[in-house]
């Protein structure tokens, strides 16, 4: 009987734990980090784009996408699977590009994290194939 009372005492405080009631609960839950995922207010307005084939970029006519206070990542939903780089525009400097992103077909996918409110950019494909999709920064 011992046993048993031990073992519902040890059952109760695991899923007290995992509810993340008792000590350091509100901690915990507070401490989760919420970069992993966009704000809801990043997907309020979402953009399309249309690269035609034979060009690795967008936008293809030169000009530039630009970053808002709606989001603090860059973000790129392409309808087929494709690796996706953002090539930035300083104000002063020269221009350069992270690194290739694998992003997946018909969902949103972070390919530059932490960038400035007002910031100019464009996508770079390492296909020359046709790709169109949705954008969000």
């Amino acid at each position: 009987m011992k046993n048993r009372m031990k073992t519902l005492a040890l059952a109760g405080s695991a899923l007290l734990l995992a509810a993340g009631v008792g000590a350091g609960g509100a901690e915990a839950a507070s401490a989760t980090p919420t970069s992993t995922r966009a704000p809801a207010a990043c997907f309020d307005v979402l953009h399309s784009y249309s690269k035609p084939s034979g060009y690795g970029y967008y936008p293809t006519n030169g000009t530039r996408l630009t970053t808002t206070s709606r989001c603090a990542d860059i973000n790129i939903s392409p309808r087929a699977g494709a690796y996706i780089a953002v090539c930035f525009h300083p104000s002063s400097g020269s221009e350069y590009c992270n690194g290739y992103t694998w992003a997946p077909a018909n969902q949103y996918t972070v390919v530059a994290s932490g960038v400035r409110d007002g910031t100019q950019f464009y996508f770079a494909f390492r296909s020359t194939a046709a790709s169109s999709g949705g954008w969000a920064a």
